[in-house]
């Protein structure tokens, strides 16, 4: 069995496995990024596509990354979110543009930006060892069983999260995500006139997406349709309904491509980074939840956290020459760093999602209609992680929704909870406090959940 030696292995050769490697380019230490795809097919993935433009000014400015350009496949506005019955449409602008990317060019145009690791493609992360990783290669059509000697290992596997799975047991987090928490996707890529090219319309209806919602993103002479749903629903049953309700619209449409997916929409894993045996790992993109809860959005969040494990793996070489003594300690920064900010916000959209879920279509319907949710509540959530009311603000909302008071106080009391959440991200702790943060974390759930039914 062949044995060769890195500083540190990313798992997975996604947009958060990319951009680790390339945040490493120039640390000094050795980095081998695998994936199970060949490298002609790295990138490839079943998604909406979409992503903001702020993300490549972030990348561009910290790394020199180069923006997408022939990636891009259409710029847009912004969201048209539409209500149930269609008469009361939410319109999101983004600040900047937002790209809606060919998702093969794009996996292939990060790939380009990476000057130093060394690219195993068409390679499996099978399991740990006492001092690395042991992977499955395909070769010339025969199959290799080799070991890696490394001090770190970046799990960005995606959502079956395979090195989070074979992590030590551990209380400090979740080697296995809750069913309840995930969505299941189906999409289709058609050749398909569509008008408003300017905006992505998302249809929040629980009759074909229960508990999820349905997309038409415009992406020039083609269009990204597609519905996400809870589990155990069949998605692809349901988009066929979907295609049905359309009726003409879609019936002379060529299918460009077509799949299906499955996304981790819940807050992030409690803690982002573990210790197997002497080796740290850390966790990135989907196997981490690092998902927007409400849209399953995860391109921008996954290059972000990429980014911030691999700021944190350059300090812990810079304090500690060769890696010699890698620790919880060392590693928690990344955690910190990344629970702060965007866990936060990824927390507060978690919440909000719990409260949308538990709506039928009728009170979705009644708190978009009357203004009891407003558009600027989605805006804010998402940018400062909280909906501020002031008293005259809360006194008027309460009015409009006296004729619902169940959907009525069943959103004030999401407030609530979701300034309690937001202020214990902000607050994220070190080791020692970590598990009664946790506790409150879950209180907040278990709070939340009783009172939404």
């Amino acid at each position: 069995m062949k044995t060769k030696k890195y500083d540190v292995v990313i798992v997975g050769a996604g947009p958060g496995g990319a951009i680790a490697a390339k945040t490493l380019d120039n640390s000094g230490l050795s980095v081998c990024l695998i994936d199970a795809k060949p490298r002609e097919n790295i990138g490839e993935k079943v998604c909406g596509d979409a992503i903001e433009k702020e993300i490549f000014d972030f990348l561009h400015e910290k790394l020199n990354l180069d923006y997408p350009n022939k990636e891009v496949k259409n710029k847009v506005k912004g969201i048209k979110i539409f209500s149930p019955d269609k008469k009361t449409i939410f319109k999101i602008e983004t600040k900047n543009k937002g790209y809606l990317l060919d998702r093969l060019k794009f996996g292939q145009h990060l790939l380009r930006q990476i000057k130093k690791a060394t690219l195993m493609d068409n390679t499996l992360f099978v399991d740990f060892f006492d001092e690395g990783v042991v992977v499955e290669r395909k070769i010339n059509n025969k199959t290799e069983i080799e070991k890696i000697k490394c001090k770190i290992v970046v799990d960005a596997s995606g959502f079956n999260a395979i090195v989070r799975t074979k992590t030590a047991d551990n209380i400090f987090f979740e080697k296995n995500i809750d069913k309840k928490d995930i969505s299941m996707c189906y999409r289709e890529i058609r050749e398909q006139d569509f008008e408003d090219q300017d905006y992505c319309h998302i249809y929040m209806t629980n009759e074909f997406s229960h508990g999820g919602y349905v997309w038409e993103f415009p992406e020039g002479k083609h269009l990204n349709v597609g519905l996400g749903v809870l589990y155990p629903s069949i998605p692809k049953m349901l988009y066929d309904k979907y295609l049905d309700f359309k009726g003409e619209e879609f019936k002379n449409s060529k299918i460009i491509k077509s799949g299906g997916g499955v996304v981790p929409t819940r807050r992030p894993i409690d803690s982002l980074v573990a210790m197997h045996n002497k080796i740290g790992v850390m966790f990135v993109g989907d196997a981490a939840c690092q998902v927007n809860p409400i849209h399953g959005g995860g391109i921008a969040r996954a290059m972000r956290a990429g980014y911030l494990a691999g700021t944190a793996i350059k300090k812990i070489y810079k304090q500690n020459k060769n890696l010699s003594k890698i620790s919880l300690t060392n590693l928690w920064e990344y955690n910190s760093k990344y629970m702060k900010n965007q866990g936060k916000n990824i927390a507060v959209l978690d919440l909000f999602r719990i409260f949308l879920q538990s709506l039928s279509d009728d009170q979705i319907n009644f708190g978009m209609g009357i203004g009891l949710i407003k558009e600027k509540d989605l805006i804010n959530l998402s940018n400062t992680g909280e909906i501020k009311l002031n008293i005259v603000e809360k006194i008027s909302r309460l009015a409009k929704g006296i004729s619902d008071l169940n959907t009525t106080k069943k959103f004030i009391y999401t407030l609530e909870k979701i300034k309690k959440i937001k202020k214990l991200y902000e607050e994220y702790p070190n080791q020692e406090g970590f598990l009664d943060w946790k506790k409150s974390i879950e209180k907040i759930y278990i709070d939340l959940k009783k009172n939404m039914l």
